[in-house]
């Protein structure tokens, strides 16, 4: 899989390697990054495996893990990534999301989509990016429709988490035709 860097005004979005764990975990210390996460960093053991689970997902070509770094300070704030590639479908999903508090409610999440879904579209010429989430999870799914997804439903019982609950996921998506309209909203958004 191709080298990828994505540029912001805010943000960069660059290749997860090893020698992020140590950043990664910094910026995964606040407990409440995880509450609705699948996958949870709560030690340095759990940033370790993180890191290594993502770099081989890479190498075998199923996601492409990002560390997400704040260009005011140089500093790692999270990941994401763009996950189940299938080229031959033309489908992609955005996901495995996660940033420290102190960039909630920024325009970090909007520049990070707006990359990612420019690089899907326009890049690899997708036809539909997907999204999921935890149906309990209100923050996540109110972002995911803040940045013009459309939601398609319920997937029931969908994946056992490690505290032994299995949750609901929303599955949201934005398709090819949707693009340039969601692209300039986006792109409204950050201008201001």
């Amino acid at each position: 899989m191709e080298h990828i860097e994505l540029f912001g005004k805010h943000v960069i979005l660059t290749p997860m390697m090893e020698h992020h764990i140590e950043p990664l975990y910094a910026a995964s210390l606040p407990s409440e990054i995880w509450e609705w996460s699948a996958t949870k960093i709560l030690s340095y053991e759990d940033a370790v495996s993180y890191v290594k689970e993502g770099i081989r997902a890479r190498e075998q070509e199923l996601h492409h893990p990002f560390v997400v770094v704040d260009q005011t300070n140089d500093s790692v704030i999270g990941s994401t990534s763009l996950r189940s590639i299938q080229f031959d479908n033309q489908s992609l999903e955005i996901g495995a999301t996660w940033y420290h508090p102190d960039k909630w409610r920024t325009a970090v999440n909007t520049e990070c989509k707006y990359l990612l879904l420019q690089h899907a579209f326009e890049r690899w010429h997708m036809k539909r990016v997907e999204f999921r989430t935890d149906e309990l999870n209100k923050r996540s799914r109110a972002a995911i429709t803040r940045l013009g997804a459309h939601e398609e439903g319920i997937l029931r019982m969908e994946k056992k988490l490690k505290d032994g609950r299995i949750r609901n996921t929303v599955v949201f998506s934005i398709i090819e035709n949707e693009w340039p309209d969601v692209k300039k909203s986006l792109e409204a958004f950050l201008d201001r």
